[in-house]
Formats: C-alpha cells, structure tokens, sequence
C-alpha cells in the first residue's frame, strides 16, 4: 500500500510540474485522476490482467504527451508489470518522438540532453524504491525475529514450565514410594518384634509357676523387643515429617542395634558390632541407612542358611565422604571364586546389593576365606 500512495505523490508532483508546461492541462489533469484511480486499483489488485496493462501503458503515453516535460514520462516507472528496461525504452521514445515530431520546439541536442535526464531519473526513482523495499523487507526479517524469539522464549517458558511440574511429580511420587518403603519396613520388623514379643510372654505365663527366673528373663526380652519396635517407628515417623531426606549416624546404628538384638534373640548366636569408627552427627543419605540395614539384615541371614554361622563380627565406619558396612562371620559357605557369578546371579540378596551400590557409584566385595566376609562402601552425597 506504500507504493501506491507514494506513486500517487509523485504523479500528483508530475502533473503539477505539466501545468506548467501542457497546452491541454484540463486534458493532464483528467489523465493524471485517471492513472491514479489506476495505479491504486492495480496495487489493490493481486491479478494480472493484461487488457488493464494495454490500457494503462495507453493512460500514461497520453499523460506524458499532455504534459510536454520531460518529467511527464517518468509515469512509466510506476508500470510494475513490465521490466524496468523496456518502460525506459518506451518513455525514451515517447519522449523523443514528441519532441522531435509532435511538438517539433526542441533541438536534437536538447533532446538528447534531456533524455539523459530522463534517465537519470528513471534510475534515481528506482534507487528510490530500491531503498524502501530493503527497509520494508529489513523490517519484516526484524519483525519475525522477534516474533520467533517471542515464540521460542513462550516455548521454553511453557517447557520449564513442564519440568518444573513433572519434577513435583517425581518428587511426589518418590516421596510416596519412601513413605511405602517406611511402612513396608516397620510392618515388617515391627511386626516381627511385636509377633516374637507376643510369644515370648506366652512363654514367660507357662513358666511362671514353675520357673520364675525364666519367665522374668523372657519378660525382660519382650519388654526390650517391644520397645526397640517403639523406638523404631519413632525413627521412622521423624524421618517422614523431616524435608530432607538425610539422617544422621546415630539413626542407622540404633536400627542396626535392634536388627541384632533380634536377630540374637532368635538365633541366640553371637554378634560383636562396633560403630566406633563412625560419628554420631555424620549425616547420610535416608536411602542408604534403609538399604545398609537390608543388607545386614540378608546378610545374617544367609550366614545361618548358607553357612551355619554361630557368630559374627559388624563393623561400620565411614567419615563425611563415604560410609562402611563390614560383616564377617565364621560359616562354611561354598561360595569361592569360580561360582561367585552364577551364586551372584541365582541370589536376589547379592544381586539387589550389587544394583543398588553400583547404581550409586559405590563398590561390594564378597569374600569366603575361614568364613563369608562382605563389604559395602557407599559415597554419601551432602545435601538437605
């Protein structure tokens, strides 16, 4: 639309410019109202039609030829529908066939003269087009720049947006996994304290009569096993209304504690444990004190089942990078070197602490030499 209101400026500058030279400026000015009422229509008007361009090459030799300037011939510029070159040519000759023929006032010199001027005019209207096409277009390429950087920053936007929502999700769904895991726990052993406490009063009613000192033993071992179970689910319960999800030492030795006070109970077998090489406020992912007991917990138990253990010796160290978990115990497992991978693979237990430790960028060393010797070393990741 720029371009037909700017052809029209010019036009109307051109006709103005005729009066003042046109023996018909009645004539000029109708022509002129013409060719713009044309030119606008053309610009409005995305097809082609060539009877319309017959008529307006018609419309503008007429306007130039009334105009008796030189000027008036550069109407041939604005017929866009024809290259640039032939529009000279035909303004060229119009121009010198009505000033040597038609209107016969000028010498071939000055013609010649003023159609250089006419020329330099056609070049300098078309520099002039030229120039506004390459600020339109520069301003369309900047438009949508910043309409793709509009759409690419909403894009990211609404991605983040995504993450964010899906990282409230996965900490939801982690965090409901936890909660499952924690009560899966405490029914589990809990529920075996309770289930032993409750057989062993049994116990302890039937002796009573008759041997007194046992009955009160066996009371004082239920009263213990029901509450380390106590003690237990307020550990449990206190992880749950803390936001992180980290725990400090003191936390995994006491559930170790009760695993092996239970553990002994039911087996009465020995177990020596020391902690003394890991401090109390050394704090530690929740994740690895849960799997830490499981391991003690698969551990004990296949030495009994595997091995016939009578005793075992727990060790846990650790300082603020890496924690510890060293069982030994005096069975007579067959495990050895040549089957290590087929018993690693046919033993959910091994498996599963294998998986777990590796997953976590830790290592997990079975040994059987005079007895089965597991170690378990975990990085802990500091963080709240």
């Amino acid at each position: 639309m720029i371009y037909a209101v700017l052809d029209n400026i010019i036009i109307i500058v051109l006709t103005i410019l005729g009066l003042f030279y046109s023996k018909a400026p009645i004539f000029l000015i109708m022509a002129a109202s013409a060719l713009m009422i044309l030119l606008t229509y053309q610009s409005l008007n995305e097809e082609k039609n060539n009877k319309m361009i017959i008529f307006e090459i018609a419309l503008m030799s007429v306007f130039s030829v009334l105009s008796g300037n030189f000027t008036g011939f550069l109407v041939f510029f604005f017929q866009k529908d024809i290259k640039l070159y032939v529009r000279v040519c035909i303004g060229m000759f119009l121009f010198v066939f009505s000033q040597l023929v038609i209107i016969q006032s000028t010498s071939v010199a000055m013609c010649m003269l003023l159609t250089i001027f006419l020329v330099v005019s056609f070049l300098f209207l078309g520099f002039l087009y030229s120039t506004i096409e390459w600020a339109e277009k520069r301003k369309i390429i900047e438009s949508q720049k910043v309409i793709a950087s509009n759409i690419s920053e909403l894009h990211e936007k609404r991605l983040n947006e995504q993450l964010v929502m899906q990282k409230i999700v996965d900490e939801r769904n982690a965090r409901l996994i936890e909660r499952e895991n924690i009560s899966r726990n405490i029914h589990n052993s809990v529920g075996h304290s309770i289930t032993a406490a409750i057989m062993t009063l049994d116990a302890a009613d039937m002796l009573y009569d008759v041997k007194p000192e046992e009955a009160r033993k066996k009371m004082n071992d239920a009263n213990n096993r029901i509450r380390g179970s106590l003690e237990s689910i307020r550990r449990a319960v206190r992880v749950l209304d803390e936001d992180n999800i980290m725990l400090a030492a003191q936390d995994l030795k006491a559930e170790l504690d009760m695993i092996i006070t239970e553990f002994v109970m039911d087996t009465s077998l020995q177990i020596i444990q020391n902690y003394s090489e890991l401090a109390d406020d050394i704090i530690i992912p929740h994740d690895h004190a849960v799997f830490l007991t499981g391991v003690l917990q698969e551990i004990l138990t296949n030495g009994v089942k595997h091995g016939n253990a009578s005793g075992f010796i727990v060790f846990l160290l650790g300082d603020s990078a890496h924690i510890r978990l060293e069982i030994s115990d005096n069975g007579h497992s067959d495990f050895s070197a040549a089957n290590r991978k087929q018993r690693i693979e046919n033993g959910f237990g091994l498996k599963k602490i294998i998986s777990y430790v590796e997953k976590n960028g830790g290592k997990a060393i079975f040994e059987n030499d005079n007895g089965f010797k597991t170690i378990v070393e975990l990085p802990i990741v500091l963080g709240g």
